[in-house]
């Protein structure tokens, strides 16, 4: 707890959940060429319906965009970080992050 998470307001102890911002300009991964034999993943945010999407668009990458292998993840909770984003980094070429509605 650094000295910033507590404020005291009228008597009362306020814990406030941030932590330090990053602001550190980050370079972005380079853009695939093509889709064509690449391997996507994608991480299914488990809310309603991101299943059927998600599976629609992987049918679409490899029927119509030569992909060569997708592969689902699934969180267990659309409001907690993903656990695997390491192994996804190290088995995929790309990765589709999916909504529901």
């Amino acid at each position: 707890m650094t000295a910033h998470a507590k404020e005291s307001i009228g008597g009362i102890s306020v814990y406030v959940p941030t932590g330090t911002a990053d602001t550190q300009s980050k370079q972005l991964a380079a853009r695939l060429k093509t889709v064509r034999g690449a391997r996507i993943g994608i991480l299914d945010n488990c809310k309603e319906f991101a299943d059927l999407v998600l599976r629609g668009v992987a049918d679409v990458l490899k029927r119509d965009h030569g992909v060569a292998e997708v592969k689902f993840w699934r969180k267990d909770y659309l409001g907690i970080p993903s656990k695997f984003a390491l192994e996804m980094a190290a088995q995929c070429d790309a990765v589709i992050n999916g909504v529901g509605h």
